[in-house]
């Protein structure tokens, strides 16, 4: 069974909210934790996990939303962010609507790829190609805990998001009695 339409508006709504409160949690100093010089890459996992079993141009579009709101915060590279989550959004949602399912293992795959690979092309698109003075470290002493951090916390996103994308996923049941 379909959702409604009124369903499908309802879910978008809650998956932008939910999207906008982890980038302001992201992205505020001091409300997420920060372990050593390692930051938390929220945006990544909610938005991969979030878009997994969507419509790909859904999921395409919430990764755009999400990483425009991490691109609002950094004033360096405008637009690589949601480039970045936008594709990877894509891919990973169109991979699990016609090849693969969604199950746990898959998202884990899909975020913690992506959490990787977006370190790893940061760090040489935005460190490395500026021909920063002693950068090359950076790689060891931030991007790569901060990947780890993140993928360390992905299971508990996938966790606390299931209960959630199960509950909107639920089509209404239709009454056909005429009492």
């Amino acid at each position: 069974m379909e959702l409604s339409y009124k369903q499908r508006v309802s879910k978008t709504i809650v998956y932008i909210i939910l999207i906008a409160l982890t980038a302001l949690l992201q992205n505020t100093e001091g409300l997420f934790l920060e372990i050593g010089p390692a930051r938390c890459f929220l945006l990544l996992p909610v938005c991969i996990i979030i878009g997994l079993g969507e419509d790909e141009k859904v999921a395409a579009l919430l990764g755009l939303f999400g990483g425009m709101l991490w691109d609002l915060s950094s004033p360096a590279h405008m637009g690589y962010n949601a480039i970045f989550i936008c594709i990877f959004c894509f891919i990973s949602s169109s991979l699990v609507t016609y090849i693969i399912r969604d199950t746990f293992i898959t998202s884990m795959i899909f975020s913690i790829t992506a959490i990787f690979v977006y370190s790893i092309l940061y760090w040489l698109f935005f460190i490395i190609f500026k021909n920063i003075k002693g950068a090359e470290l950076s790689l060891f002493y931030f991007y790569l805990p901060s990947a780890i951090y993140t993928a360390i916390l992905t299971p508990i996103v996938r966790i606390c998001l299931l209960p959630i994308k199960k509950r909107l996923n639920k089509p209404a049941k239709i009454n056909f009695s005429n009492d």
